[in-house]
């Protein structure tokens, strides 16, 4: 029986969180899209910048820890040791917490030297500066979201992302529109300043669920038995380490690489000002929408490593393999087309969300890199959850430097620029992804589907890009909106109805989505399934 509701619980969760994290992205919509009327490429340019030194820090508090937390509560649960769960949560608390008090003192006070000295981009001090607590308040939430995630409760870590996002918007917007008439670089400290704040309301919303449960829970404290508090942080880091290291190498190379960024514009004959505007223009318009989709697919990520880790912890291995295979499919099914329409449809999406077009060849080129991120987070997720922590750090480690070669070649030619820094991005992700398949066939022994799981699915968007090709056209003079909403409204119904004819789902897939059975039921009565 457990067998078979183990995909489904995995799903449940998966679908809680998508369904949060395109609230956040709509919140987030409503908050960077304005806020690029506001502060303009110049200005995005240092919010950017202020954001990126402080993802850094971030990476370490959220990247291996709450996965660690997840795999370990997941792993404890599934033997009743309902006690070393609470333990693991107290120890993971003290070591975040340390963790984010020293990322906020490094941050507050090393501002001026990382935006002068290391980024190039002084102007960004206020806002590196506005962010540091919010690593505080990150820290925290890491711990209680890995514990509520291992235990596959997805609810808490949903609430805590939906705050978080509204906490941004309401204080960073408002500060940032107040602070406008003092200059770009106060108005984005301000706006950086909202992530602090919205770190604070999600810590918040996780404590006061995280004491409902505890005081509304059935299971005995003292269930089962307990490893030292010793033990569990040494095991805690251990897991950790790895996965942190690999977002770190990660996160650092994209450190490096846009500090590299603003070095090779200006070696190519632009000035601070415009290599500013560049990077703003990139980082700022392109990117966001860029990030759109792996964002949502991160939904599968958290879920997948306590599903499986509970998998392997009672032996069943042919539940781990069939929750991979069918992660691997939805989250191709969803990234290919987002890809493909995002970079066919780059200026009017642009136009319509900004205004403008300017990061429109940087878009198109981008968008290609969203089925190889998407992909690369699942199988990470995947490696890590299985025990091969170290071959995601050495696979995007080997990725991050293809990134930085290309780029610093690329972006100092006048005539690229500014683009080759989505060339470096989607060289980069197409190297990581490679390896990880790679690895995973070799190590966990695991036979992919690939007509269901990758040439249906081409041969679906294959038909919805020869559909925007000649549809695009036609709607181009009927306003932003018609522009852009019209080919994607097509592009879907194209897609949709080809998977659909080639038999690219299957009742497996339908099983695992809420209300499932009449769903099933539905889709057999239309004839999309069988």
């Amino acid at each position: 029986m457990q067998k078979d509701n183990q995909p489904k619980s995995f799903m449940y969760g998966a679908i809680i969180l998508l369904i949060a994290n395109a609230l956040v992205k709509v919140i987030g919509a409503v908050f960077k899209i304005p806020l690029t009327y506001i502060l303009g490429e110049e200005g995005m340019g240092y919010f950017s910048t202020s954001y990126q030194m402080y993802t850094w820090m971030f990476i370490i508090a959220t990247a291996g820890l709450p996965v660690a937390i997840s795999k370990m509560v997941s792993e404890s649960s599934a033997r009743d040791r309902h006690y070393e769960v609470r333990r693991i949560l107290a120890v993971s608390i003290k070591l975040l917490m340390v963790i984010g008090v020293a990322g906020c003192l490094l941050l507050y006070f090393g501002a001026d030297f990382f935006a002068e000295k290391l980024l190039k981009n002084s102007g960004a001090a206020y806002g590196i500066k506005a962010i540091a607590p919010a690593m505080l308040f990150v820290s925290a939430m890491s711990a209680f979201r890995g514990y509520f995630q291992g235990l596959q409760n997805m609810i808490p870590t949903a609430l805590s992302e939906v705050a978080e996002a509204l906490g941004k918007l309401i204080i960073g917007f408002g500060a940032a529109y107040m602070l406008a008439s003092y200059g770009m670089e106060l108005a984005s400290a301000g706006a950086v300043f909202g992530v602090s704040c919205g770190g604070a309301l999600g810590f918040v919303i996780l404590y006061v669920l995280y004491r409902k449960h505890k005081a509304s829970s059935q299971l005995s404290p003292t269930k089962g038995a307990c490893e030292s508090d010793r033990y569990l942080l040494k095991k805690l880091i251990k897991i950790a380490v790895p996965i942190t290291i690999g977002a770190s190498v990660f996160s650092l190379t994209s450190l490096i690489d846009m500090a590299m960024i603003m070095r090779r514009l200006q070696a190519g004959g632009f000035s601070m000002s415009d290599a500013n505007k560049l990077w703003g223009s990139y980082s700022g318009y392109a990117f966001p929408l860029f990030n759109l989709p792996p964002t949502l697919i991160n939904a599968i990520t958290v879920s997948i490593v306590p599903a499986i880790a509970s998998a392997f912890a009672k032996k069943e291995y042919a539940t781990a393999a069939s929750t991979t295979c069918k992660s691997m499919k939805i989250t191709i099914l969803f990234s290919l087309p987002c890809a493909v329409g995002m970079s066919m449809l780059a200026s009017p999406i642009l136009n319509l969300v900004y205004g403008q077009t300017n990061a429109a060849q940087t878009l198109e080129i981008l968008a290609i890199a969203i089925v190889f991120v998407s992909l690369v987070l699942v199988t990470n997720a995947i490696l890590q959850a299985t025990g091969n922590a170290m071959v995601p750090v050495k696979n995007m480690l080997i990725g991050g430097v293809f990134k930085v070669i290309i780029n610093y070649f690329l972006v100092a030619h006048p005539t690229i620029n500014i683009k080759g820094a989505p060339i470096g991005t989607t060289v980069c992700y197409i190297t990581i992804l490679g390896l990880n398949l790679y690895d995973m066939k070799k190590r966990m022994k695991i036979t992919f589907p690939l007509i269901q799981l990758v040439l249906k699915p081409v041969i679906a968007v294959a038909a919805m890009a020869i559909s925007l090709y000649f549809v695009s056209p036609i709607f181009a003079g009927y306003g932003k909106l018609i522009a852009s909403a019209a080919p994607i409204a097509v592009g879907a119904v194209v897609y949709a109805v080809v998977l659909v004819a080639i038999r690219g789902i299957d009742e497996e897939d339908i099983a695992l989505l809420p209300k499932a059975e009449a769903l099933t039921r539905i889709c057999k009565k239309l004839k999309i399934i069988r």
